[in-house]
Parts: C-alpha cells; sequence; structure tokens
C-alpha cells in the first residue's frame, strides 16, 4: 500500500488554530463581562457613599438650624477653611466649618467630586455630588439633566429642614 493514499488521522494545524480562535473569543466575552460586572460595582458604590455622605451632611445641619442659609456651595466651589473646635464660632462659622469638614470628607470618598448645595427656602435644601467617571466608561454616561457637569455622574436630592 502506498504511504501517501493512507488515511490520516489527528488534528492538524489549521484545526488547532481555528479551536485556539474560538477559545480567544470566548476568554473576550467573559472579560468583556468582568468589565462590566466591576463598573457596575464602582457605581453602586459611588451612590451609596454619596447617599451616606448627604445623610452626613443633613444630620450636620440638623445640629445647626439657625445658620441654615449659610449652608451654600456652588459647583465646585471649596469651603472656606474655618477652626470651631478650637474658639467660640457663631452658627455661620460652624456653617462654614461643618461644610469644610464635610467636602474633606467627600473628597477622601470620592476623589475629584464637586458639590452644589443650595437652600432654596427658609426649610428646604437642594444637593448635587457630581464624581468624575472614568475615561473608558465616560461615553456610557450622559448627564441627566443641565445641572450634571459632562463625563460625571451626578446625584441629586433634596430635603426640609
Amino acid at each position: 500500500m502506498n504511504k501517501h493514499l493512507r488515511k490520516r488521522t489527528g488534528y492538524s494545524t489549521l484545526d488547532a488554530l481555528a479551536g485556539l480562535m474560538v477559545l480567544n473569543l470566548l476568554c473576550l466575552g467573559v472579560l468583556a463581562m468582568q468589565w462590566q460586572a466591576l463598573q457596575a460595582h464602582r457605581d453602586a458604590w459611588a451612590l451609596q457613599t454619596a447617599v451616606a455622605l448627604s445623610q452626613d451632611l443633613w444630620e450636620r445641619m440638623q445640629i445647626n438650624p439657625q445658620a441654615a442659609q449659610s449652608y451654600q456651595l456652588q459647583l465646585g466651589q471649596t469651603a472656606p477653611a474655618t477652626q470651631c473646635q478650637s474658639q467660640a464660632c457663631t452658627p455661620t462659622q460652624w456653617a462654614l466649618a461643618d461644610l469644610y469638614a464635610w467636602q474633606n470628607a467627600v473628597q477622601l470618598r470620592l476623589p475629584g467630586a464637586k458639590t452644589q448645595l443650595n437652600t432654596v427656602s427658609s426649610s428646604q435644601v437642594q444637593l448635587l455630588l457630581a464624581w468624575p467617571v472614568n475615561a473608558l466608561s465616560a461615553s456610557l454616561y450622559q448627564p441627566a439633566d443641565q445641572g450634571c457637569p459632562t463625563r460625571f455622574r451626578c446625584w441629586k436630592t433634596s430635603w426640609n429642614l
């Protein structure tokens, strides 16, 4: 029998490469799903942090209700450093000290975040927290309203004093 006419068994290099390509595509799909899960986890964590920070500010304002109108911040504005732990302060100075300490906590937990705080009336407060999204997922986040800066994820809340 001629050795060239014999039927060959086994896998060829082409079959092996095709199998590796399919395996590669499957791994890329798993990696993409893992990336989406990580992004969802980061978003949930940032939103949970924003809620906790707004609760902290609300509690600070409840302690100092006579200075409600002093709790004001424009978007991106930084509260002046005010020290009231070692000296006597007026309610307005306490409000500024609260805002300074609160903004430090915001920057510690949500680096690069911007805050806006408006006392709309004598009894209602509106808060906007905006934290940056990473460059890879920035195209996924379009601001839902005009108050949210581009490439930021925002959370708004309001409460009565």
